[in-house]
């Protein structure tokens, strides 16, 4: 089971759903009647695609946001920079204190 792919998965469950509602005659002659269990299986099944849906909306909010976070630092870096052109104007480029700032972009 634990190398089944989810399709492979969901597939199964699907055709057994299926096998037991075609069959489900010869199991009530036999003493057991599938109808709950189908039941059970079909709501497992919805709740498997409701989770699928939701994971699926996650994984795109995770991408905006990291998308947004790189937008957001990249932002931020270039005003930094921008702060070192500032000091460097103020101070010349051959002042210690801009030297050792530029150092720690190494």
């Amino acid at each position: 089971m634990g190398n089944m792919s989810e399709a492979k998965k969901r597939d199964f469950v699907n055709q057994l759903i299926t096998i037991l509602k075609q069959n489900a005659q010869l199991f009530i002659d036999k003493g057991y009647d599938p109808a709950n269990r189908i039941a059970e299986l079909e709501e497992f099944l919805n709740e498997t695609e409701i989770a699928e849906a939701r994971q699926t909306e996650a994984e795109a909010a995770a991408k905006d946001a990291t998308k947004l976070s790189q937008k957001t630092l990249d932002k931020t870096y270039r005003e930094g920079s921008a702060t070192v052109e500032l000091i460097s104007g103020l101070l010349g480029k051959d002042n210690n204190l801009l030297r050792e700032i530029r150092k720690m972009r190494k």
